[in-house]
């Protein structure tokens, strides 16, 4: 009873999503696009810029396609709050859980989508530049790599959805997008940044494009391949620190607003 009452949930969100346009402009058109462009800068720039090489490219814009999953569960889970279509299940059997897990699987499976995506434009622009292309079990290690930054994405989304208005929401969450780009280091050699490179160590994204580029044997722009080393060992430690800290923020806001309600 309690898994069909989160599965009906599931399928009603996930419903709303695919019906919801800025899934297929922002989620999976926005990212691809970036991958396309960076792909063609680099040709331009004669394979001398390592950043935007397709082993070290590909992980990056997998972390940065989650980033738009987070805007995408805020937006839904705030305009269910303004049209009171949760107020109306509050007075349900269903918990707090059934709704966060609700959510939460609609934007996991979003972003495995994304990946999937990514990985598949990856393999077609390697083809059409005549490079190799990474094994199946890399492939799958880049998936369970990136599981972490996807629920810390996805349990944001569900955060902001929860404490701020469907037009509020968006621009908090856009700010955030734009950070994980540039505090990533998807587009420029951070590891070159000295100081710079260290304060980002102590955020999700660098360490989650850090550790993917590890599994896609990708070279840094010191000249060197990234390598499980100490930013990889402490960079897991932030990435995890973050995603209880998202899940425990999403779970103790939704049943604040529950109560509320």
């Amino acid at each position: 009873m309690r898994k069909s009452r989160v599965f009906n949930f599931f399928n009603r969100n996930l419903k709303e999503v695919l019906r919801d346009p800025i899934l297929y402009i922002f989620c999976l058109g926005f990212p691809l696009v970036m991958l396309i462009l960076f792909q063609i800068i680099e040709s331009y720039a004669g394979g001398h810029t390592p950043t935007f090489a397709l082993d070290s490219l590909l992980p990056a814009i997998v972390m940065f396609s989650y980033t738009f999953v987070m805007i995408t569960m805020a937006l839904l889970v705030s305009k269910d709050r303004q049209t009171f279509f949760l107020k109306r299940l509050y007075s349900s059997p269903m918990k707090s859980y059934h709704f966060i897990l609700g959510y939460s699987l609609v934007g996991l499976l979003v972003g495995v989508g994304q990946s999937v995506i990514c990985v598949l434009s990856g393999f077609v622009i390697s083809l059409i530049k005549g490079i190799a292309f990474l094994p199946l079990g890399q492939i799958i290690l880049l998936f369970v790599s990136q599981l972490p930054i996807l629920m810390i994405c996805v349990f944001l989304g569900v955060f902001f959805g929860t404490v701020l208005n469907d037009k509020s929401a968006p621009g908090i969450c856009s700010v955030l997008i734009s950070s994980a780009g540039i505090l990533g280091g998807c587009w420029m050699p951070v590891e070159t940044m000295a100081g710079f490179e260290v304060f980002c160590r102590f955020l999700p994204f660098y360490p989650s494009v850090y550790i993917g580029r590890i599994v896609t044997g990708a070279t840094n722009a010191l000249g060197g391949t990234y390598s499980f080393n100490d930013v990889a060992v402490w960079g897991l430690v932030a990435i995890f620190a973050y995603m209880i800290l998202s899940v425990l923020c999403a779970v103790v806001a939704f049943k604040r607003d529950m109560v509320n309600d």
